[in-house]
């Protein structure tokens, strides 16, 4: 689940949808706060992430989730599990 945290307002949650979100972390492909917190985090694990606007979506914000570059955002993320790299 992403909320921002100024607001409260959600922007994405796979809980909503009833369905994981699978992704590889510490390659780029997420924003920098995800993956400098997700790496080496054990499976099982619960994280409350408070990513700050330069670790999320940076200046240029995301305009498509509501997210602006002065945003700072915050997830709750488990981890479900793990595949070697």
């Amino acid at each position: 689940m992403g909320q921002i945290w100024a607001t409260g307002k959600e922007f994405d949650s796979s809980w909503s949808r009833s369905m994981p979100s699978g992704f590889t972390v510490g390659v780029d492909q997420l924003i920098p706060g995800w993956d400098k917190a997700l790496v080496g985090v054990k499976v099982g694990s619960r994280l409350l992430l408070v990513v700050p606007p330069a670790d999320g979506y940076g200046s240029a914000g995301e305009s498509a989730a509501g997210i602006s570059g002065t945003d700072t955002l915050v997830f709750v993320v488990d981890v479900l599990g793990a595949f070697p790299a």
